[in-house]
């Protein structure tokens, strides 16, 4: 019992489309996993969703620098940080680019919708783009 061409190509054929569907499908599937951690940020050793923060936290316009997002003082307040005026904190970006900043800088800053952190009294290289993690820093 031979198999002519007609026979083996499409049957070959079929085989390379499910073997493509299917990993399609799985790398779909990491990814959306990998997509669904990006809209996460730690704060205070805490995972928070974004969707919860901005929906729960007071917005804050910068007009000076023309930004909006989550006033990042009420983010720590809201989190219930004991003495947040005695602390520093380190903000954390997801290439591993971070800044330390006060308490008094933390009441002059926004979390955008782009997960970037501005500063109204500070310089722009305190601005940390895809921030993953707000590190709470006792001083004392």
């Amino acid at each position: 019992m031979s198999l002519s061409k007609e026979r083996i190509i499409p049957i070959i054929a079929i085989c390379v489309l499910l073997i493509g569907s299917f990993s399609s499908i799985y790398v779909y599937a990491l990814n959306s996993n990998f997509e669904s951690n990006e809209d996460v940020i730690v704060i205070n050793n805490e995972e928070y969703l974004l969707e919860y923060l901005f929906s729960n936290i007071i917005i804050r316009n910068l007009y000076s620098i023309n930004a909006s997002g989550i006033a990042l003082d009420n983010i720590i307040t809201s989190i219930n940080v004991n003495c947040p005026s005695c602390n520093s904190y380190k903000i954390i970006g997801k290439d591993g680019y971070s800044q330390i900043v006060t308490w008094e800088n933390m009441q002059n800053g926004v979390l955008t919708n782009e997960k970037k952190v501005v500063f109204s009294d500070l310089p722009k290289a305190f601005n940390v783009k895809d921030v993953v993690e707000i590190e709470v820093i006792h001083d004392g």
